[in-house]
């Protein structure tokens, strides 16, 4: 929305009729233009509607018609043919690029196509804003691009590595209680204490299940709104490429030993006395709901997230993949979960301008869709009563079975007003004043939750230090614990062992509270 102020200043000298002090006074009126911009798409049989003009489009906002006095077609497409041959190729904008990554395993395929990305989409003048499963990080745009794919490359690749080794953590925790589990069994098989235990198991099983699916399979809508702020500051063309991996839990074999003799026990106990009987049913309704859980899809909130990006002007493209994990386990095996995700990334991306894609080729599919044009529409209008804002809606004439996706909230601030709420609950992280004073790096870190009090935990921030030398090389990593007492953390750490060159310090605070991270890098000359 862009909104102008006029001022318009209105003299009048009326001599003769008015006293001498009045005739000195300047009457001032102030008159506010609203010009609103509503970002249109129109798809019919699944493409970009091409061709329309501003008499195609009628728009109402709370039920009066407005006029629309603004109308622009925008096109946009990721890739520009012979770039390098281009006279004007120097003189090209830059655009905002988002690359989103959940990944589980960085493999062969993936790192193809993250090179392909900067080897052949980006330009130098483009900005780069990665998000790697928890980890955010603006590349920074003084680095050749080549120097920001190493960067990302290494974090891909600690990433991946975090995440496995989580993976892991569920699969033998849950391996371990199956174990302990069926050792108990072993020596009450024939006591009441049987069906307790493995009901008790399947308990923990659930509630294991619950804390990753709470974990990672949940959206947090706190981060889309975040997201969906700092995108609409951005002034260039904007690019969100997403690249999600999907996720797998440890579940138990249809046909597994395990699984086996717990509905043999189901079924042995159905006959026996009512307590047993009870016992059965219980357990029978743990194993449906296991079932039930892991092939059936959560609710994404499609239509949220959707109107956010129409909103900040955005086209979305979504590569999904699958992965394989060896579980060696007679009892357990790694289970691809079933999530909305699938389906409301399709709706989601189409809804933007931008496809999905489900294939673990990332290479080819980059290519498939670097030359597709995103077409869309601008229209603007001036409201009639500026100070009431209603709903927005756009309809189109002569084209019945075309679908129109826009935000008919355009007028309501409800990003800002979201993250203001949630603020007010959850300080977000800030990392202030990154600088290298001789050998010592100074940094500043504010909005730290100091006290969760329902829980009895005081703050704790962990900060992560990164340092690269001018070839690219590690030289140091390593991260430490502070506890808060204050909002504001004030660090200075020094690297009296750096030789005198240019170093790269990428520095990350994590609020062990509030789960938020803040990441900044510094380039800097050692002397």
């Amino acid at each position: 929305m862009k909104t102008k102020y006029f001022l318009l200043l209105c003299s009048f000298l009326l001599l003769g009729r008015l006293p001498a002090v009045a005739q000195q006074e300047i009457l001032k009126e102030k008159v506010t233009v609203v010009n609103v911009e509503v970002p249109v798409r129109v798809f019919l049989d699944g493409a970009p509607l091409a061709g329309l003009g501003k008499g195609d489009f009628r728009l109402t906002e709370g039920g009066e018609e407005q006029a629309i006095n603004g109308f622009t077609v925008r096109r946009k497409k990721i890739n520009v043919e012979n770039i390098a041959l281009r006279p004007d190729a120097a003189a090209l904008p830059g655009r905002y690029f988002v690359l989103v990554f959940r990944v589980i395993e960085y493999n062969q395929q993936m790192r193809n196509g993250v090179h392909y990305i900067f080897d052949r989409l980006l330009r130098q003048k483009d900005k780069q804003l990665v998000m790697v499963n928890d980890r955010t990080l603006l590349l920074n745009p003084d680095l050749t691009l080549e120097g920001r794919r190493e960067i990302l490359d290494q974090m891909l690749d600690e990433e991946a590595v975090r995440a496995r080794q989580k993976l892991e953590q569920y699969f033998l925790s849950i391996k371990h209680d199956l174990d302990q589990t069926r050792l108990r069994t072993l020596l009450e098989r024939n006591s009441n204490f049987y069906a307790p235990r493995i009901i008790d198991f399947l308990n923990r099983y659930l509630d294991t299940w619950n804390e990753f699916k709470n974990k990672y399979l949940v959206p947090d809508l706190d981060k889309f709104y975040n997201f969906a702020r700092h995108l609409e500051k951005m002034s260039e063309e904007k690019w969100v490429l997403s690249f999600f991996q999907i996720e797998m839990f440890p579940n138990m074999k249809i046909g597994g030993q395990i699984r086996s003799e717990i509905e043999s026990l189901i079924s042995s106990l159905q006959v026996d006395r009512s307590e047993d009987a009870l016992h059965s049913r219980i357990m029978e309704q743990q194993l449906m709901r296991i079932d039930r859980e892991l092939n059936a899809a959560d609710t994404f909130p499609v239509e949220e997230v959707s109107k956010m990006l129409v909103k900040v002007d955005t086209t979305y493209h979504s590569f999904i993949m699958g992965v394989q994990r060896e579980a060696f386990s007679e009892d357990l095996e790694y289970k691809k979960v079933a999530s909305d995700i699938e389906n409301s990334l399709r709706e989601i991306t189409r809804r933007s301008g931008g496809e999905v894609i489900f294939s673990g080729d990332v290479g080819s599919s980059l290519r498939a869709i670097e030359k597709r044009e995103d077409v869309y529409y601008v229209l603007t209008y001036e409201p009639r009563d500026p100070g009431r804002r209603g709903k927005v809606k756009v309809q189109l004439a002569g084209h019945p079975e075309a679908k129109l996706f826009y935000d008919d909230n355009i007028r309501t601030d409800y990003i800002g007003e979201y993250l203001k709420k949630k603020r007010a609950e959850d300080p977000e992280i800030l990392l202030n004043r990154l600088g290298l004073d001789g050998h010592r790096l100074r940094m500043k870190i504010s909005n730290c939750k100091m006290l969760e009090a329902r829980k009895g935990r005081e703050g704790q921030v962990s900060v992560a230090i990164r340092i690269r030398d001018e070839q690219n090389q590690q030289v140091y990593d390593q991260s430490r614990h502070l506890a808060v007492k204050e909002p504001l953390v004030e660090l200075t750490v020094d690297f009296h062992f750096l030789r005198p060159g240019r170093f790269m310090f990428l520095v990350e605070a994590h609020d062990l509270l509030t789960g938020k991270t803040a990441m900044d890098i510094l380039q800097a000359e050692v002397r």
